[in-house]
């Protein structure tokens, strides 16, 4: 290979070298859209809006799922007096519900209305006694209407109830529950529920033990105004809400692990 053809090459790699960076840098710049993190558009390599590991070094949360509500049921307690269940179930493992609004509608009666709380990825019940009615309703239904999503990382076995010593017997459900945990609460919830041999719940009944603190047990009692025939079993739900900054009264762990539920 002669000289001159040696300089010819070198001189055309130099020409494809330039014109080929020349040309990536107008596709760049008319082309590909850059990832921006904070304009709140998903956008370039962006595995969502403003986030993505590669984009913008931060994964991207999944999407929250909206409540399931199941197994709504009405039982009459007496002339115009009702108790009424549903089950709701959270299918979001990062994210909590603060505050759950929702109405029960009473078969063309109009609603009732009420708040609770949903811990991340649970299942619980919501049980209200004592709806009063000035005629008779076959049922009733329950719906969302405001959910206050509230990220809450929860660390297994950091809050912990245990259920003991239940009796049912001539309608009256006793019990005591266990705060397996290094906090004092201002409230603990406790809902009973109560299933035939079909598994089908035939009554229901809540109650709140006040001031319950670490390591402590207390007992607890409920009565129901009309005779519950046809138990097969009792289903006990404790709960209590790790949203509300007041219902920590104390707390035996270092400052930073407290600080984790709110």
């Amino acid at each position: 290979m002669g000289v001159r053809l040696q300089k010819q090459l070198i001189i055309g790699l130099i020409f494809i070298l330039i014109f080929g960076g020349a040309v990536y840098g107008l596709v760049d710049w008319f082309f590909i859209i850059e990832p921006t993190c904070s304009d709140q558009i998903q956008n370039g390599e962006e595995e969502g809006i403003d986030c993505g590991t590669i984009a913008c070094g931060v994964a991207c949360e999944e999407a929250i799922k909206p409540l399931q509500v199941s197994d709504e049921k009405l039982f009459k307690m007496g002339t115009g007096d009702y108790d009424f269940v549903a089950k709701i179930s959270n299918p979001n493992s990062s994210y909590g519900a603060s505050e759950i609004r929702y109405s029960i509608a009473l078969a063309g009666l109009g609603t009732r209305s009420g708040t609770t709380y949903i811990l991340p990825g649970q299942t619980k019940y919501i049980v209200v006694t004592s709806l009063r009615t000035d005629t008779d309703i076959s049922s009733a239904g329950l719906k969302v209407d405001f959910v206050e999503w509230t990220k809450l990382d929860v660390p297994s076995g950091e809050v912990n109830f245990i259920s003991s010593r239940e009796q049912f017997a001539n309608s009256v459900f006793e019990g005591a529950v266990f705060n397996d945990s290094n906090y004092d609460f201002d409230t603990v919830d406790v809902s009973v529920i109560l299933f035939d041999l079909s598994n089908s719940i035939i009554g229901v009944n809540r109650t709140e033990v006040r001031t319950l603190a670490s390591k402590t047990e207390r007992a607890y009692k409920m009565i129901w105004p009309v005779s519950q025939n046809g138990v097969s079993r009792a289903e006990v739900q404790i709960s209590t809400n790790l949203f509300e900054n007041s219902n920590f009264i104390k707390s035996y762990g270092t400052q930073e692990r407290f600080q984790k539920f709110y």
